[in-house]
């Protein structure tokens, strides 16, 4: 499903791009629409024609569609796509990218944690008088 959403976000760029129409552009878009199930496609298209995105991604857990808070639920099942997931807002098809599901694996060791010394209290001396 996650090959899906791509498609979906792909052929959203190709749409929103300001550049004037060429035949190279349009036959993308065209093999992208083929690739959709009608449902979907059908879906966003809706949205677009609202002049919404169809497609948005998510980051930390928030839809840059409508800038609220995903479901952790959602989210969490976002990292494993099985399905397709709408933010429950704005009727995007939510999408989180490669990067935030595997974040770089930094090689730098960690830096010890300082152990606290522990300081021994004198025991008072009794003077005998």
């Amino acid at each position: 499903m996650r090959a899906t959403v791509e498609n979906l976000f792909a052929l959203q760029q190709l749409q929103l791009q300001t550049v004037p129409a060429s035949a190279e552009r349009n036959a993308k878009i065209r093999k992208l629409r083929e690739k959709i199930p009608v449902p979907v496609l059908s879906h966003f298209d809706r949205l677009m024609a609202m002049g919404r995105k169809g497609v948005a991604l998510v980051h930390d857990g928030i839809c840059r569609g409508c800038h609220l808070r995903v479901p952790s639920g959602t989210a969490a099942s976002l990292a494993r796509p099985k399905d397709l997931y709408l933010c429950d807002n704005c009727g995007a098809y939510l999408l989180v990218p490669l990067d935030e599901i595997n974040p770089p694996v930094d090689s730098t060791p960690p830096m010890p944690v300082p152990v606290p010394v522990r300081k021994t209290r004198k025991k008072p001396v009794a003077t005998a008088v």
